[in-house]
């Protein structure tokens, strides 16, 4: 049976949106060169301008905006197109924007300090030690790659967006968060840095923030279902992108700021794993999908499967907050093979990581999460309707006895 089909809602149409949201019927945040919406979708982004000698700026700023937001494989690849001779106009288009800090920016670098890295609200450190090493790691990193300063501002207007409980403040921060997420990831593309042992730390940190930021908006997007599911794979694609820094970084975080934490993560592959775990069951689903998948298509959930195990295995004996952390390591192991089956709405993939789903719904108390792994479940479970109920009665159990307790 096919999966049911959902009625889309409409939306605002802005006048001086640009012409990817008008046509695709979202709302445009008028962000230039490129808007948030063009840029976390990794499409080119065109204004409709009225002098036409605007018309090669535009043209230049959506070629730029067209490598914004894709994994780290594909700007590589892209390294050569960008760096080939062109005009004074055309490289200064490739430098993206002019990144100019006010006192307002220092304030969201205090509030990094003082509260944003510390816990519970960060999910890299544990302790006052922790934070202060990767506090000196951001500033570090960030004098040679400007593109995770404006990242991890981004990321801590997003969170006084949260604190504030003034609606014009929350719109104020978030206003700001959309502005300097937005240049993060245009510096970041007009760079499009080849991966170093010198930058592997700063493309670490600046994947794992951008990531971060996208689940947030993501989970607290008042949306349709279709769309809902659109900006959690989209999410899972952007957050893959780390997988390719942690390859070559790994050695290195082992001997930097992050030590305690990556140690941590190698020693819990020593201690034994429980005999059971909730992948028993997803794995038994999968094997009566066997015959009806493609091999290519059922080794790919298998191994997504396998590292949601891992995910699991792993949780149960890292202490908080790096247990949380453990729960972002599936959008990273996750291969594009899998990928390409989630943006096909392939059902065996959707419920696998729904089950992904509930691990953040375990984190729920972290502000990043929130209510992310409830809202997931409940999208793919409505998406996919009655047929595939007995995939999902375990996660939606999980979530339907927290309400009950709850209550």
């Amino acid at each position: 049976m096919a999966p049911r089909s959902k009625t889309r809602r409409t939306y605002y149409k802005s006048k001086k949106g640009c012409q990817q949201c008008k046509q695709r019927h979202v709302k445009c945040d008028e962000q230039r060169p490129s808007c948030l919406q063009c840029s976390m979708t990794a499409r080119s982004c065109s204004y409709v301008y009225v002098r036409s000698n605007d018309d090669h700026v535009s043209a230049c700023a959506s070629s730029l905006a067209s490598l914004v937001g894709r994994p780290l494989e594909s700007c590589l690849a892209a390294q050569s197109e960008i760096r080939s001779p062109a005009s004074p106009l055309d490289l200064a288009t490739q430098e993206g924007p002019q990144q100019v800090f006010d006192l307002s920016h220092l304030a969201l670098l205090h509030h990094v300090e003082t509260d944003l890295i510390k816990a519970p609200n960060s999910h890299f450190v544990a302790d006052e030690e922790d934070a202060r090493n990767l506090l000196r790691m951001i500033v570090t990193s960030a004098l040679s790659a400007p593109y995770l300063m404006d990242a991890v501002l981004a990321f801590a207007a997003l969170h006084l967006s949260v604190l504030a409980s003034d609606f014009t403040m929350q719109h104020h921060y978030r206003h700001q968060a959309v502005q300097l997420q937005t240049r993060a990831l245009a510096l970041y593309n007009a760079a499009c840095p080849e991966i170093t042992d010198q930058n592997c730390t700063a493309l670490f940190l600046y994947s794992a923030f951008i990531g971060l930021h996208a689940l947030h908006d993501t989970v607290t997007s008042r949306t349709d279902l279709l769309e809902l599911l659109d900006r959690f794979i989209q999410f899972a694609g952007l957050y893959h992108g780390v997988a390719t820094v942690t390859s070559r970084a790994w050695h290195i975080l082992r001997d930097s700021g992050l030590s305690s934490i990556v140690n941590l993560i190698d020693a819990a592959d020593q201690v034994e794993q429980p005999s059971e775990s909730i992948c028993d069951n997803l794995t038994g689903l999968l094997m009566t999908a066997a015959d009806r998948l493609r091999p290519s298509s059922f080794q790919a959930c298998s191994n997504a499967v396998q590292s949601l195990r891992w995910i699991f295995n792993r949780r149960t004996v890292l202490p908080d907050p790096i247990g949380r952390d453990i729960v972002l390591a599936w959008p990273v192991r996750i291969s594009a093979e899998y990928l390409q089956l989630l943006r096909e709405r392939q059902p065996e993939a959707l419920v696998i990581m729904a089950y992904w789903a509930v691990l953040l719904h375990y984190e729920r108390d972290f502000w990043v999460f929130g209510q992310g792994g409830r809202v997931l479940i409940e999208a793919v479970s409505n998406y996919l309707g009655a047929y595939w109920d007995r995939w999902m009665a375990l996660p939606r159990e999980i979530i339907n006895a927290d309400s009950i307790r709850k209550t």
